[in-house]
């Protein structure tokens, strides 16, 4: 929950202190500035109210007795096609790529670390089992291994046997969830569109700047998974220093409080840019540049093109996952109900180790702020 405040109070500092670009306050006298959606699951509901209470600590300290509620917007498990799409219409498709993964490269993974097991099994007082739930008990074991540390408790394994556990997890979760394009896309599910749509409707947006009926954050909480699925999708390399490393992918794990940042630049110049930036309470802000665009800058045609072309070439997730609804909604934006004023983009995910509810994101440092009239309300 602590990382969870210091997100949120980063973003306040950035956001509302120096760049003046949100409203101080939750709740202006007509309209919300900000839009919180969480997963459905209870762990990331908690962690998207209490980034609100991070980024708005006045609305949430009152003279009331009690904090002032964080409305986060939630869609029932099943019926969540944007952040959670596995939980629903995609739930048999990811069930067959996990058992085929477990039975074959998942199999071979903890046979080339056969030696850690053996340690991680004398540790827990039992020979770790690789054939009954082998991938849900390494994902627990690591989780708790990051929970303790981050707790300043003492291991129950030895600090190099940890970081080989957890290394070990991540390549296994990638693997699991991750490995192919195929299953990129159909992770994501709905999100990039979500997200693309939002973007490429803030960029039409004709309103003035100081138009306060419309959101200009729109802050997403769901799984890590989430996080490197984009990261994969638009060429986002996560290198957190300390965190365990997986070559294959080209990427580290996230730690506790990161989050991921995609703000839409209108300069009076060029044509609308997306920015991405990273940000933990461990590192600094720092701007990130995609691996899979031309500029640090990147122009949002590109950003555009960039996502269309990764699902063109798996087909979308609909047809993935053999999802074919009777009466289909003609929008693609889950949220096309709600005013269309997106600006910045904020994803964060939640990892959960026993009690501990983590959002993991990344962001990018810049040595200067644009001038607040060179963005534009989503």
């Amino acid at each position: 929950m602590q990382q969870m405040v210091h997100a949120g109070a980063h973003t306040r500092d950035v956001y509302v202190q120096s760049k003046h670009f949100l409203s101080p306050t939750l709740k202006q006298k007509k309209h919300f500035d900000a839009y919180f959606r969480a997963d459905p699951s209870h762990s990331c509901s908690q962690s998207s109210v209490t980034f609100g209470y991070g980024l708005y600590p006045d609305s949430t300290s009152t003279t009331l007795g009690f904090p002032v509620p964080v409305p986060v917007v939630m869609q029932l498990l099943s019926n969540e096609h944007d952040i959670a799409v596995t939980h629903g219409p995609c739930r048999e498709t990811l069930d067959a790529d996990l058992a085929r993964f477990d039975a074959g490269e998942g199999k071979k993974l903890f046979a080339s670390h056969a030696s850690v097991l053996h340690q991680l099994g004398i540790a827990c007082g039992r020979p770790f089992d690789v054939v009954q739930s082998p991938s849900d008990d390494l994902s627990v074991i690591a989780d708790m291994l990051r929970s303790d540390s981050s707790q300043g408790l003492r291991s129950i394994v030895p600090p190099n046997v940890a970081d080989d556990v957890q290394g070990l997890e991540l390549n296994q979760m990638l693997g699991r969830y991750l490995g192919s394009p195929r299953q990129v896309t159909y992770y994501l599910g709905g999100f990039p569109d979500l997200m693309l749509s939002q973007l490429n409707k803030a960029a039409e947006n004709v309103s003035p700047a100081n138009d306060a009926s419309q959101y200009k954050l729109y802050a997403y909480t769901g799984h890590r998974q989430l996080l490197h699925g984009m990261g994969l999708l638009v060429g986002w390399n996560f290198h957190f220093d300390g965190q365990p490393q997986s070559t294959k992918f080209n990427t580290s794990a996230l730690p506790a409080g990161a989050t991921l940042y995609f703000e839409l630049h209108a300069p009076s110049d060029s044509s609308p840019v997306v920015e991405t930036h990273i940000w933990s309470p461990q590192t600094n802000r720092t701007r990130v540049k995609l691996t899979k665009c031309s500029s640090i800058s990147c122009p949002l045609s590109e950003f555009t093109d960039i996502i269309d072309r990764h699902i063109q070439h798996t087909t979308p997730w609909q047809e993935l996952c053999q999802y074919h609804p009777v009466n289909q909604d003609s929008s693609i934006d889950g949220t096309m109900s709600e005013p269309q004023s997106n600006h910045l983009v904020i994803l964060g995910t939640v990892l959960v180790a026993l009690t501990l509810f983590a959002m993991h994101s990344a962001y990018t440092r810049i040595n200067q702020f644009r001038r607040q009239s060179q963005y534009r309300q989503l």
